[in-house]
């Protein structure tokens, strides 16, 4: 069985498990020995995915979840505890918004924020009690550089990433002596299927992310070994890929690291700038569960 720093995980829970992060981690999870609930809102690509973690020989079984539904994560959290109890809970679905801030409607609010935090929270206080009362078990997040350094044209999105740090980081603290351990891993950019589905006011941005540079970007296998590793030592924030420099510059010089993001936001066509007077655009069809855009 795969072992966190509180116990060997026997059954995991991990969201956005159709695809990238979240599916990369639910068949390394499988490899390392433990039973997994594949959650996401593509049903066709969570029964591959768990068809996938089944050929390590454990069991692997798909649900399909809207995390942003508050009720349907409370049936789905009753379901599962009541097939026994999660060891382990990996709140990766996530989705994105590329616009200005002007330009970001409330239904591009209601959605990022709804996937990406509402839902990580609504999750993780249906199923934490439960680890509580046991005093074992450990739930792991996936953010984002982008919740640890601010982005242009990225407000939406990075606010609820530093939403998620945030939670996870006071969470930490709060159940320091429970026997509940908390992993948040901060990726740059992954090479995943998450800019498919984001929602673009920014037609230069929307190519670089269809088309980066071949050496540009992780794999969501290596983002789902460092957040098991990073889990089993009992870390708390692990910040990985080379854009992770932004995140160590602010905490040393916050304001040429604020001139640098500004550079950055301009070279990519990103920046104030380069995005004003941007027309209402039409979402991408379908909703991601992968990992952060580049930032």
């Amino acid at each position: 069985m795969f072992r966190t720093r509180q116990r060997k995980v026997g059954r995991a829970v991990v969201t956005g498990a159709a695809s990238g992060i979240g599916r990369a981690t639910a068949v390394e999870l499988a490899r390392r020995g433990a039973d997994v609930v594949l959650v996401d809102v593509d049903g066709a690509g969570a029964r591959a995915a768990a068809a996938d973690a089944r050929r390590h020989g454990v069991d692997a079984v798909a649900h399909v979840v809207d995390v942003a539904d508050g009720r349907a994560i409370e049936a789905f959290a009753s379901e599962v505890l009541a097939g026994g109890p999660v060891d382990l809970l990996v709140n990766n679905a996530g989705v994105c918004v590329v616009a200005p801030f002007v330009a970001t409607t409330s239904a591009d609010w209601e959605w990022v924020l709804g996937v990406n935090l509402r839902g990580a929270i609504a999750l993780t206080r249906a199923l934490l009690p439960s680890m509580l009362e046991r005093r074992s078990g450990h739930v792991a997040f996936v953010a984002s550089l982008a919740g640890l350094v601010g982005a242009p044209a990225m407000v939406a999105y990075a606010t609820t990433k530093f939403g998620v740090v945030g939670f996870a980081e006071a969470l930490r603290v709060e159940l320091a002596t429970s026997g509940v351990g908390v992993t948040t891993v901060c990726p740059g950019y992954v090479r995943t299927g998450l800019h498919a589905s984001t929602r673009y006011g920014n037609d230069r941005f929307a190519r670089f992310l269809d088309a980066p540079p071949r050496w540009y970007g992780m794999t969501p296998e290596r983002v789902a070994t460092e957040l098991l590793d990073a889990a089993s030592r009992g870390g708390g924030v692990v910040a990985l890929g080379p854009e992770k420099l932004g995140w160590w510059l602010k905490r040393l010089a916050p304001e040429a690291a604020f001139h640098v993001a500004r550079w950055v936001g301009g070279r990519v066509g990103v920046d104030a700038a380069s995005t004003a007077g941007a027309p209402p655009r039409a979402p991408r069809p379908g909703r991601a569960a992968a990992a952060p855009p580049p930032h």
